[in-house]
């Protein structure tokens, strides 16, 4: 009888809380160390304008969700208080919404388990929305300032010009992100160019020593590219580019990342991906590629090769590996895969 009334009160119980985390408008989350997977309330999700539960549970949705003029000063304050250099965790900064725009939060949480070894194994915390006292103080700062400037006569001013800068603004914003788009894309296929790669990939070496996860790289190569050149000219060549970079974004993940590697090469990030994960992928790219009749001209084939990092990696061993991996690939007849 006991057992049974003490586990109807517990079932009572996680109903109960589960109702309470479905009302609290904060974003409570709640982080296993060990396997990497991350709950998050549905306040957390309202809070931000998500579809509740439309994310991947891990810490790569947090961290793609912190603007990135606070991500560094959130990473160093997040990993002093794991290591034990300070006692508290809590931080302000801010979160990208659903519709782009940024909200002001602070985060606070707890490690509430350790392993025999003093390793986190659990981590409980909230995002708590302090948009409107962050706002309040921008506000009153600005007050202060044209109080300070003759408040009358600025205001009058900005009235005056407020259609003339909104428009302004507006095409400032566009010529901003045109020029990111420029700064990151490779013109010709819209896949990211080298430079951005490099960044991004030592932005996910750095997760890899932080959170211990997989990852892995797969290097693409057009075969026999001069020949179809030589045979229908660079204008179809260089289509034939953005058809195979086209197929290789629409079979990745939106968590991977496809870049131009140079000429006729490609390479792709996939983290959270393990060696043999990564070796399906690239032969399921492989198949696709192969059996794609591109501009009603001729078949194309594509050499792959796969690795993954291992412990003690640097950026140019990696490459190193996947550039050997990719050579195998093509003095063996081209059109396969290899792994080291």
């Amino acid at each position: 009888m006991s057992s049974r009334y003490n586990h109807a009160s517990l079932e009572e119980a996680d109903a109960t809380l589960g109702y309470i985390l479905d009302i609290v408008s904060d974003g409570v989350w709640d982080w296993n160390a060990t396997t990497g997977h991350v709950q998050r309330s549905p306040g957390w999700y309202r809070m931000l304008g998500y579809e509740v539960n439309s994310f991947e549970e891990s810490v790569f949705t947090w961290e793609n969700v912190i603007h990135p003029d606070d991500y560094e000063k959130v990473m160093q304050h997040f990993e002093a208080y794991i290591r034990g250099d300070i006692n508290e965790y809590r931080i302000q900064y801010r979160c990208r919404k659903a519709d782009g725009s940024y909200l002001w939060i602070e985060d606070s949480g707890k490690i509430v388990a350790r392993s025999a070894d003093g390793n986190v194994e659990r981590m409980i915390g909230a995002h708590t929305d302090i948009n409107e006292e962050k706002n309040a103080q921008k506000k009153l700062r600005r007050q202060n300032q044209l109080l300070q400037n003759d408040n009358s006569t600025l205001e009058s001013l900005i009235n005056q010009r407020a259609g003339e800068l909104i428009k302004l603004n507006h095409k400032l914003k566009s010529q901003v992100e045109e020029a990111q788009y420029n700064a990151s894309h490779d013109v010709l296929t819209g896949a990211f160019n080298r430079r951005c790669f490099e960044e991004r990939f030592h932005q996910e070496l750095d997760r890899v020593k932080r959170y211990a996860h997989p990852l892995s790289v797969i290097l693409v190569d057009v075969d026999d590219f001069k020949v179809f050149n030589d045979n229908y000219g660079h204008k179809m060549g260089d289509e034939v580019l953005r058809c195979v970079a086209n197929l290789l974004k629409q079979h990745l993940r939106d968590s991977d990342l496809l870049a131009r590697w140079g000429g006729e090469e490609f390479i792709a990030i996939l983290p959270n991906t393990k060696l043999e994960q990564a070796a399906e992928k690239a032969e399921q790219l492989r198949q696709i590629i192969a059996n794609t009749h591109f501009l009603d001209k001729a078949n194309i084939t594509c050499s792959f090769g796969v690795t993954a990092y291992t412990q003690g990696d640097t950026s140019d061993s990696i490459f190193s590996r996947a550039d050997k991996a990719l050579y195998k690939a093509k003095s063996l007849n081209r059109n396969n895969i290899q792994t080291i």
